[in-house]
């Protein structure tokens, strides 16, 4: 996940999806997770989509960012700086019980839930340097679980919790490693003359078989995939224009990412399965479209755009059609997904 202070023009994302819903959610189940600034600081939102009624869950006066649901839907991890320096915290799904879980004098950031949602890890800058922590969801044993030179970032567990994907610079350039969830096991999975991972990286859902991520080992950037073990790599996207962001479908073998291929970064869609798949456009706007996050059934992707001045949620059917901006404010958002 790329850092919170950085411009809207990048773009990062972290974290598997997974899970069923029925075809027509609720207002309670269809609900968009999400950060804006439009109150000077960032605070952290929900929003019903078919309402579209917001919640505002945070209000302190401080940056409150990184939003993470649950895998069950009901708590949210989140970091803020509202006691100064940036700490992991969770709350419930409606804002209530707000809970520090980190106390260290440097910056954490990169949450990620463990698939029972027991752990959170995160990156923490205590030490000097980037290193890998993990610490309960109830704010016990916490745990280091790196201790390298370099920096070992963006943390993100297997679908059965037994490992950790992260990415590390203790070998010079950024690199994918994977490790146990106790920090043991420690294994380099990719070896480019470039960034590999630092963009994206993440497992694929269910079977956590392979690995989706970023590399610009062929001087720009391109979506790659290999199996988890390291093997087979193989750049999904071969194109000279950037190709970033790209996330798994929670249901089939598609995914979505976004390109400025054709000018303006474009959301899209290709079917994995082939050597070379054919991906779709999906949106086709003046602006910045970024950020893409499928809902949990596959039906429908959110995402952020600029294409009305300022950075917006907007949904979408999973084939484009449809579009709809849901946000309407002075400020940006960021950070979108969907409840699982």
């Amino acid at each position: 996940m790329i850092r919170w202070w950085v411009a809207f023009g990048l773009l990062a994302m972290t974290g598997c999806m997974a899970g069923y819903f029925k075809t027509q959610p609720s207002s309670d189940d269809a609900r968009l997770l999400y950060g804006s600034n439009r109150d000077g600081d960032w605070e952290i939102y929900t929003m019903a989509t078919d309402t579209k009624a917001e919640n505002r869950l945070t209000k302190s006066r401080a940056d409150d960012i990184w939003p993470v649901w649950s895998p069950d839907g009901k708590r949210i991890a989140f970091v803020s700086n509202r006691d100064g320096n940036g700490e992991v915290y969770v709350m419930a799904s409606n804002g209530s019980g707000q809970t520090r879980l980190t106390f260290s004098e440097g910056n954490e950031e990169d949450p990620d839930w463990s698939p029972d949602g027991n752990r959170i890890a995160f990156t923490s800058f205590r030490d000097g340097n980037e290193e890998i922590y993990s610490i309960g969801s109830d704010g016990r044993e916490e745990r280091r679980l790196t201790d390298s030179p370099g920096m070992d970032a963006i943390p993100v567990f297997s679908p059965d919790g037994n490992q950790i994907l992260f990415v590390s610079t203790r070998d010079n350039n950024p690199e994918l490693y994977v490790m146990d969830s106790d920090g043991s096991n420690q294994r380099r999975l990719t070896d480019g003359p470039k960034n590999d991972g630092l963009d994206t990286h993440l497992w694929s859902p269910g079977d956590g078989r392979e690995i989706l991520f970023v590399s610009e080992r062929d001087g720009d950037l391109e979506i790659y995939l290999m199996n988890s073990d390291g093997s087979e790599q193989r750049n999904l996207t071969r194109n000279q224009k950037m190709d970033d962001g790209g996330v798994w479908s929670p249901v089939g073998r598609k995914i979505a990412f976004i390109s400025d291929r054709e000018g303006d970064s474009d959301v899209y869609v290709m079917e994995v399965g082939s050597d070379q798949p054919v991906p779709d456009r999906l949106t086709r706007s003046p602006g910045s479209d970024l950020w893409p996050a499928w809902s949990p059934n596959g039906d429908r992707i959110a995402f952020i755009s600029d294409r009305d001045g300022n950075p917006e949620v907007y949904t979408m059917q999973a084939d484009g059609s449809n579009q709809l901006r849901m946000t309407h404010t002075r400020g940006e958002e960021k950070w979108v997904s969907w409840r699982p």
